[in-house]
């Protein structure tokens, strides 16, 4: 493993070539917590076509998400229907529209807003369904927290790149803090993501084609 040096001065040179060849791109996540709380819970096990249509649907069905306390169960199951596990999804919307209500008066998140990251952080993971890189999406997407989601793409390529010991996510959640330094922890994520779906797949890698490349020691090894 090189030194903290060696690795935080990689990983932005790999940001910078990952953002020229990326841009950064926006995945369709919103501004507003709830909103992504919601999209999250419908988009965990499913394909990206099937969860943005549902969450447009639910979306267009419930403007206001204070109406998930008074809607039947089976109705919100038939909106979602085509997200797979639908009764265990509608299940915990309307558990969480409960708990938010009983925290908050109402329907929102919009309360996190005040929060430090680390008890909104804590109050999200609270909430059934919300792990820590579920939490970390909406303290950066929607709470614009410098904070820094790490999934299987995300390790990877911090993994391949040298950056931390292992591709364990939840290893790499701690590390990879530590070599990103905040500024650049959102370019990161997007851009680490889109390289582990175009380039740095697990299966067959497309190490030649790698902006990568120059930095990648198991690139130039499988390359060999």
């Amino acid at each position: 493993m090189h030194t903290l040096r060696t690795r935080k001065k990689r990983a932005a040179i790999s940001i910078a070539r990952m953002k020229a060849s990326y841009h950064s791109p926006l995945l369709n996540n919103k501004s507003d917590p709830l909103d992504e709380l919601v999209f999250i819970l419908l988009s965990q096990m499913t394909n990206s076509i099937n969860y943005e249509r549902v969450y447009d649907r639910v979306k267009s069905a419930i403007p206001d998400w204070n109406q998930l306390l008074e809607i039947p169960l089976s109705i919100l199951e038939n909106l979602i229907l085509d997200a797979g596990l639908y009764r265990h999804r509608a299940i915990r919307l309307k558990q969480i529209a409960t708990r938010l209500n009983q925290d908050f008066g109402r329907v929102s998140l919009d309360s996190l807003f005040d929060y430090d990251d680390e008890r909104a952080q804590s109050y999200l993971m609270s909430l059934p369904g919300i792990g820590v890189k579920s939490a970390k999406c909406i303290l950066m997407y929607s709470l614009g927290r410098q904070v820094l989601p790490v999934d299987t793409h995300s390790a990877r390529v911090a993994y391949r790149l040298g950056l931390v010991t292992t591709a364990d996510p939840a290893v790499v959640d701690t590390e990879l803090s530590v070599v990103v330094p905040p500024h650049l922890r959102f370019d990161y994520h997007v851009n680490s993501l889109a390289h582990g779906r175009a380039i740095c797949r697990a299966r067959r890698p497309r190490c030649e084609r790698c902006m990568l490349l120059s930095l990648c020691q198991f690139g130039r090894k499988i390359r060999q």
